[in-house]
């Protein structure tokens, strides 16, 4: 699936526009790298709920599907934004038992998988449009296509 057939997907379901940006692997050689990844998220990301694309530039396969902004019981959003979660920790370490940042999460998965550049696509959901129903649609769309999940999606 393309980034072009995700938009097509969602197109009803969202605001535009689509927010871009990159980030770039050699942002993390400087000692603040991980502040400058947190410094971009901020300036280009909202605290609104939604779902989020990463995209590996060098090939243009999106490598990650994944969504922000759960409904609760009272039918009220939690207050975990698109921003919060690119901010926040992923989950423990199985190894350390610490958690791990979503900083060190993209530069472990650059330098992992040798990836140059990750380009985030940000799209917010209309109101009335949760998160995870567009999150489903397109998981089912890439497993439809690809028949598999993006690359860092472990399930669906």
């Amino acid at each position: 699936m393309t980034i072009e057939k995700a938009k097509q997907v969602l197109y009803q379901h969202v605001i535009n526009p689509i927010i871009e940006f990159e980030i770039e692997r050699n942002l993390f050689i400087d000692e603040k790298g991980r502040d400058k990844y947190n410094s971009i998220v901020r300036n280009n990301v909202e605290n609104r709920n939604g779902v989020y694309l990463w995209v590996n530039s060098g090939n243009n396969e999106i490598i990650y599907i994944g969504m922000a902004g759960k409904i609760k019981s009272n039918g009220k959003y939690g207050n975990h934004s698109i921003q919060k979660r690119l901010l926040a920790a992923r989950g423990k370490d199985k190894m350390t038992k610490k958690y791990v940042q979503t900083n060190d999460y993209i530069r472990n998965i650059m330098t992992d998988k040798d990836i140059q550049k990750i380009k985030f696509y940000i799209m917010y959901s209309k109101i009335g449009e949760p998160p995870a129903f567009l999150e489903a649609l397109l998981l089912y769309e890439f497993y439809k296509i690809n028949t598999r999940l993006p690359m860092l999606n472990s399930s669906f």
